[in-house]
């Protein structure tokens, strides 16, 4: 069922209307004698200032962003590797099960009731009342050598009347 109004078209003109709207992309042809080069535009001497001072705090704050890269390599040398990590978080869940044990009673282990012997403190007394107990032992001593002394006379007078 072919009409004699369809042609055989080669692949490539096939292709070109068979493309998406979107890639086709038409380029206008210039004739040659169109094309020129565009003059050369040097800067003037203010932009050349302008240019050169630009480059200048482009280097100076290049150079501020090195010394901050230099500075975290630093302080990320420092930190803890991830083998070293990984034995810190090993022995943390070792020193948790060894808790965990110890805090279990365990069957086989007892340990005996501790001793504990009694505290020897003295009593709160105010140093009045411990000033006036020394005052009271002090003439009791005194009260008693008097006593001993006439108790001493009284008992040589006796022995002289006794033959």
């Amino acid at each position: 069922m072919s009409s004699g109004s369809e042609k055989k078209l080669s692949m490539d003109e096939l292709l070109e209307k068979n493309r998406p709207a979107q890639m086709v992309q038409i380029t206008p042809q210039l004739p040659a004698q169109e094309l020129t080069t565009p003059p050369e535009v040097h800067p003037t001497k203010a932009e050349w200032v302008e240019l050169l001072s630009s480059l200048c705090t482009l280097g100076y704050h290049t150079e501020r962003q090195t010394g901050y890269l230099k500075k975290v390599s630093e302080l990320l040398a420092q930190l803890p590797t991830q083998t070293q990590m990984d034995e810190l978080l090993k022995a943390v869940k070792h020193l948790e099960q060894m808790s965990e044990q110890a805090g279990k009673q365990k069957e086989r282990h007892f340990s005996l009731p501790s001793i504990r012997l009694p505290r020897l403190s003295l009593p709160d007394i105010p140093w009045t009342s411990l000033l006036l107990g020394l005052a009271a032992l002090a003439l009791t001593g005194l009260v008693l050598w008097v006593v001993w002394s006439s108790l001493d006379t009284l008992w040589s007078a006796a022995r002289g009347l006794l033959p």
